[in-house]
């Protein structure tokens, strides 16, 4: 692996582990560049953003490639529930020339995870992936620098995601504010639509009930962060429960569980609930 200086130790770890499972990778193109330019893309965005990186990871085999920055758009709730911003970009197709934006709330209390709909582009071009050539230098030489273009463009989403986060709050505010008795009827509406629980006693539920559907009537007494005032038979009590057990609870493992929760089935879920919470 070539050694670049623009990079810090820990991000050459990063490279080094990445390139060795991406290279295992069938390609027609060479993909020794590939992370190194997509991980300086990603810390580009993130400075013309004024976003403060936090972490650089890889998941399924270092297929995805993705980076978490907060935003410093952060509130709090009843109780001391604090609540921070932050931007998500990831890079999934395999010649790392497109670059995901999503926007997430994380609860301190329980890091539960929720994305935020913002009017900002949900995608963003890879402008530091330079294309293999067969003559030498074999790489095109193009300079991996945003210019002002690129700044101002970087800059605009990032408060795009900022405002859309900013408007949350009187949803979360709302949900905070919305007592309920028990969470049985939301979750089955959340995870099993289709089964009609109005007719069932009390007692009866168990047995309707699927194992996401049970864990999430756990959780909500018994999650992190559920004994804070906001939480206590809450609707934002509902939503994080729902939250948590995607977050922390489903799937084999940690790299399952952020895939599905970021790009899977799983983040449809997440936004079911909140729609569904909102009604309440």
């Amino acid at each position: 692996m070539e050694v670049d200086a623009n990079l810090s130790s820990r991000e050459m770890l990063y490279k080094a582990k990445l390139d060795w499972e991406v290279s295992k990778i069938p390609s027609q193109r060479p993909k020794s560049y590939g992370n190194q330019e997509t991980i300086r893309f990603f810390k580009g965005f993130f400075e013309a953003g004024e976003a403060d990186i936090e972490t650089i990871g890889g998941l399924d085999a270092s297929r995805i490639l993705w980076g978490l920055a907060r935003l410093n758009e952060d509130f709090t709730l009843k109780g001391e529930d604090e609540v921070q911003g932050y931007v998500l970009l990831a890079s999934r197709d395999e010649g790392r020339e497109k670059v995901e934006i999503q926007f997430l709330t994380v609860r301190k209390s329980c890091h539960n995870m929720l994305k935020i709909a913002s009017n900002a582009k949900p995608f963003v071009k890879n402008i530091f992936r330079r294309t293999f050539k067969p003559t030498f230098p074999f790489l095109n030489q193009k300079s991996q620098k945003f210019d002002e273009e690129m700044v101002q463009k970087a800059s605009a989403i990032m408060n795009q995601g900022r405002e859309a986060i900013s408007v949350f709050v009187d949803d979360a505010q709302n949900l905070v504010n919305k007592k309920v008795e028990e969470p049985i009827a939301y979750m089955f509406d959340v995870f099993q639509p289709d089964t009609d629980v109005s007719t069932i006693g009390e007692n009866e539920w168990p047995e309707l009930a699927d194992n996401k559907t049970r864990l999430a009537i756990e959780a909500f007494s018994k999650a992190p962060g559920q004994e804070l005032e906001s939480s206590r038979n809450t609707a934002w009590g509902l939503l994080n429960a729902v939250t948590y057990i995607i977050d922390h609870q489903l799937g084999s493992n940690q790299d399952s569980r952020l895939r599905q929760a970021w790009f899977g089935p799983n983040a449809k879920l997440k936004k079911r609930a909140l729609d569904l919470a909102l009604e309440l």
